[in-house]
Parts: structure tokens; C-alpha cells; sequence
């Protein structure tokens, strides 16, 4: 089980899930995935191990400024052997003041109306997890990724999709935040089966 202990709240990863030591040196950090994709990847061409690594990297140290608890990255297979990466992000969002008990239900609702006004062209919804009720967002994302991390001069353009599912907590007031991100679109339905199993493993309690 992998937990966030602000939080007091766990969850299980998935097979072909690493998880990343958010103070690691970038260049140590991609030179191991550089030799990840080589070893699960040798078929590959050099062209897509150069994406994988460089786009995790910048989703990676996206989410790391951003103040993850968590981040972890995943390497797949696909049909075809095709390779797959994407990166799970978990954020823990914690007022400093409030009620001891929030009404989860109004709070997961709330969210999902203030993601629906500010992500018109979103998938927004909410969802029953064993946990819980959470409010659930699924959207595509254009990024500019610096082009120095591909030696050009100009940013390079990039679209993603992403999941983000708000879990408010039972322990008090707050929520924690996981964000499945990937640039496959094509094995979209995959990543939602995989993100589905993660927050399904959500507990209170440490197994």
C-alpha cells in the first residue's frame, strides 16, 4: 500500500507503477528512465524512448511544483507492443480551519459544479467509491513543453488527457486529489481501467 500520511488515507498501486523520490536529481531521475525504457522497451525506436522519458520528465516536474504528495509513472504495453507511459499525481488538500466532520456528499458536489464551470468541454461527474463519494473530471490539456528539453529554441506543443478524481476525507476537512496523466489518448479506456482499480483500493486504513 502506498500512503499519504497527512491525509491518513492509503491506496495500492498497480503493477508496472514506479514510484518516484520527489527530491531525486532530475538528471539522476531520467537517466533511470531512460534505462527503464530501454530494458522494457528494446524493440522500440529511439525516437519514441526519447518521448517517453522527456515527457514524463516534464509532467513529473510539473506535479512536483505543484506540491504532489505523490507521483509515480508507469510503463505499458499496449495491443501491438506499442509503448505506453503515463503519470499518476496525488495532491493532498488540507484547510487549516474548518469542521471537524464535512458533509462529504455536499462538498463532492460543490467541486464538481466549480470544475464544470471552469472546464466547460470536460467530462465532469461524480462517482460511489468503496471510500466514498468523490467528484470525478476528465479533460484534454494542450501543454508547451520547453523546448531545451528537446535542444530547440521554441516550446514544443503537446496534448494530454487527464483524470482527476477529488476525494474529500473522512477525517476531517480537506480532500486528496489523484491525477492520472497521459499523452496516449489512443489507449485512453485502458488508463480508465487501471486509475479505476487504484481509487477503488482506497482505505482509511493501512493493510
Amino acid at each position: 500500500m502506498t500512503d499519504v500520511d497527512v491525509a491518513d488515507l492509503w491506496f495500492e498501486l498497480p503493477a508496472g507503477f514506479v514510484e518516484f523520490d520527489l527530491a531525486e536529481d532530475p538528471e539522476s531521475r531520467m537517466l533511470r528512465m531512460a534505462d527503464a525504457v530501454d530494458t522494457l522497451f528494446a524493440d522500440a525506436t529511439p525516437e519514441q524512448k526519447f518521448s517517453l522519458v522527456i515527457s514524463g520528465e516534464h509532467v513529473l516536474t510539473t506535479m512536483i511544483a505543484a506540491g504532489a504528495a505523490h507521483v509515480s509513472s508507469c510503463l505499458l504495453r499496449m495491443s501491438g507492443d506499442e509503448p505506453s507511459q503515463a503519470t499518476l499525481c496525488v495532491l493532498v488538500e488540507r484547510p487549516g480551519t474548518g469542521p471537524e466532520v464535512q458533509d462529504r456528499q455536499a462538498a463532492a458536489r460543490r467541486t464538481a459544479a466549480q470544475w464544470r464551470e471552469l472546464h466547460p468541454d470536460a467530462e465532469v461527474g461524480l462517482v460511489m467509491l468503496p471510500y466514498g463519494i468523490c467528484a470525478l473530471c476528465v479533460r484534454e490539456q494542450h501543454l508547451a513543453v520547453p523546448g531545451a528539453l528537446f535542444g530547440l529554441p521554441d516550446p514544443v506543443p503537446a496534448t494530454v488527457r487527464q483524470a482527476e478524481v477529488w476525494v474529500p476525507l473522512k477525517t476531517g476537512p480537506g480532500a486528496v486529489l489523484f491525477v492520472l496523466t497521459t499523452q496516449d489518448v489512443r489507449h485512453w479506456a485502458q488508463y480508465v481501467d487501471v486509475l479505476s482499480g487504484i481509487v477503488k483500493s482506497i482505505s482509511e486504513e493501512r493493510v
